[in-house]
């Protein structure tokens, strides 16, 4: 990999992309002095391999110049994403990365993307600074993703565990439910996920219902009590005593800031 410390790129844009459900309908096109990275908060989206394969949570997409960004969702999902753009001044460079990696830590993944949306536009830092960490973190995260991959695959019961809760995450689901799932006790249930993801079940569920829940309130004029019903809260007050613990802002709130 080459080392982009010594490439001339200069942060241009940080913002926030919500899809409509389905995917975009307009890729963006990457020009010959660019290079964009996404990075999926949410949902799924198409890769761009041969056969293509669905990329979830924490999946870093980089776009060199000539291609364009993602955009195919199955017509039941959408993605949200971190999209960073940098432009070069030259035009020969070659930026020597895969085309997709995995961020493998979910929390720092939210985390840093929404202290880079709040750098980039509200704190009156320089964009130079600020796109140097971007690039140096990226690099990091490449190399951890790398490193896991040649020492660890995904647990096969872990991964039948999230699968469910992620597609059955609108039900009344029990811990017993996930287990069951997983074909694993509750207590072994709990190990897989504080040993590999660092949460509890528990927690894992309600990030799921809370960031499926801003996407809508983000995207949609959908009520608050229906959003609230969607996510598998029929109580609208726990679904927004649960909101604002999640984001910090009440539902109301979180929706006069995103709703375009």
């Amino acid at each position: 990999m080459n080392d982009w410390r010594k490439l001339p790129l200069r942060l241009t844009q940080v913002g926030a992309y919500n899809s409509p459900m389905g995917g975009s309908r307009k890729p963006a096109s990457i020009d010959g002095n660019e290079i964009l990275f996404e990075i999926i908060r949410e949902g799924t989206v198409y890769g761009f391999e041969e056969t293509p394969v669905l990329h979830g949570e924490g999946s870093v997409f980089c776009h060199p110049p000539g291609n364009r960004s993602v955009s195919d969702s199955p017509p039941e999902s959408y993605y949200a994403c971190l999209v960073v753009w940098f432009e070069c001044e030259r035009k020969d460079f070659k930026l020597d990365w895969p085309r997709c990696f995995q961020w493998k830590d979910r929390k720092s993944m939210h985390a840093f993307a929404g202290e880079m949306l709040q750098a980039f536009h509200y704190s009156g830092l320089d964009h130079g600074v600020i796109g140097d960490l971007i690039l140096a973190r990226l690099a990091l995260e490449l190399e951890r993703s790398r490193s896991l991959a040649k020492s660890q695959d995904v647990h096969p019961q872990l991964s039948l565990a999230t699968d469910f809760i992620n597609k059955h995450y609108a039900e009344p689901l029990s811990l017993d439910d996930v287990a069951a799932a997983a074909d694993i006790s509750v207590s072994h249930l709990h190990m897989l996920f504080r040993a590999h993801l660092g949460e509890s079940p528990h927690q894992y569920l309600i990030q799921k219902r809370m960031r499926i829940a801003g996407h809508a309130l983000a995207t949609s004029n959908q009520s608050i009590k229906a959003v609230a019903m969607d996510v598998g809260y029929p109580n609208a007050e726990s679904f927004c005593r649960a909101f604002r613990k999640f984001f910090g802002r009440s539902a109301s709130e979180y929706r006069q800031a995103y709703f375009r």
